[in-house]
């Protein structure tokens, strides 16, 4: 039955490539990624008893860019300083994005405001087995709740990757929250101070445009992003949702942005490891007349104080 579904669900995803490389004005390349073969046999089914998906056709649209006296034109963190964030997670068996893209960030942020001399990990393996405020009851409960997530990184803080190691990416369960190291050693907390919102509700989207463009001056910016069925295919170039069904939020990390043949564009960490997108990276349409951005991206972003 389980080898049946895996050729049922390739051929699905051969068709779903081929329909997107055919929808006309599409601005990225698709293609059908290992991700989409090692989920469990528990999600493959899942995604195969998906609703319908819905084709959405549109061609890529040339949004102006707003003056700003404030932000140069381009900015990406990982060439200019890739020691602090050309780091990318993966969180494997464990779909607990909110914690993982979270602490990644809380690192890099670290690092580029020289708290840390090189940059360390942080724990995600604490904060998924610890934080019971997450509303994050296993590996398989998706979205978890930002502000949780940055609420016990300032009330408990984090310990380093090197005293608790990320476990539930091969296990897939959350695990008990430890009361010492991996190697036996005490605990000791690093805490942030605070955390800012920077995609408020009352800006409009050019104003949350340029107020994450003026964050990233500082640093990376902690984001939220509707995850389509079509990013799972995303390749390479600036995306867009043109297909299929809504999967639900997961956390990301922007790290830049810039233009491309007339078309803006976010550029993003993701934490689905180097094997996906443009090195674990994607970009991601910026400029978009919706309220929220594209994928509503510029809905639920936040910068910390460390």
């Amino acid at each position: 039955m389980v080898l049946v579904l895996r050729l049922i669900l390739n051929t699905v995803h051969q068709e779903v490539v081929q329909i997107l490389e055919n929808i006309p004005g599409i601005t990225w390349k698709s293609k059908m990624h290992d991700l989409m073969n090692n989920k469990s046999d528990q999600r493959l089914d899942k995604i195969y008893r998906a609703k319908a998906p819905q084709i959405i056709q549109k061609t890529a649209k040339q949004f102006t860019q707003v003056a700003s006296k404030k932000t140069p034109d381009y900015w990406d963190w990982v060439q200019m300083n890739p020691g602090c964030s050309d780091v990318v997670p993966n969180m494997g068996n464990c779909d607990a994005s909110s914690q993982l893209s979270i602490m990644n960030t809380f690192s890099d942020f670290r690092c580029f405001q020289g708290k840390d001399a090189e940059r360390i990990e942080y724990s995600t393996q604490y904060m998924i087995s610890c934080n019971q405020l997450s509303q994050c009851s296993d590996c398989d409960s998706g979205y978890c709740g930002t502000d949780a997530v940055w609420n016990f990184l300032i009330d408990q803080g984090a310990v380093t990757e090197s005293c608790i190691s990320y476990k539930s990416g091969v296990t897939g369960k959350i695990g008990k929250c430890p009361i010492q190291c991996d190697d036996g050693t005490e605990l000791s907390f690093v805490k942030a101070e605070e955390v800012i919102s920077i995609c408020q509700e009352s800006l409009n989207s050019k104003e949350r445009e340029e107020m994450i463009k003026e964050a990233l001056i500082n640093g990376p910016v902690s984001s939220m992003l509707i995850i389509h069925e079509d990013l799972y295919y995303y390749e390479s170039g600036i995306y867009q949702h043109v297909y299929g069904w809504d999967g639900g939020w997961s956390a990301c990390e922007i790290i830049g942005y810039g233009e491309e043949n007339g078309v803006k564009f976010w550029k993003v960490k993701n934490v689905w490891g180097r094997e996906w997108g443009e090195n674990g990276y994607f970009r991601i349409l910026r400029g978009s007349p919706d309220t929220y951005g594209e994928s509503e991206i510029e809905f639920d972003c936040y910068q910390a104080i460390v």
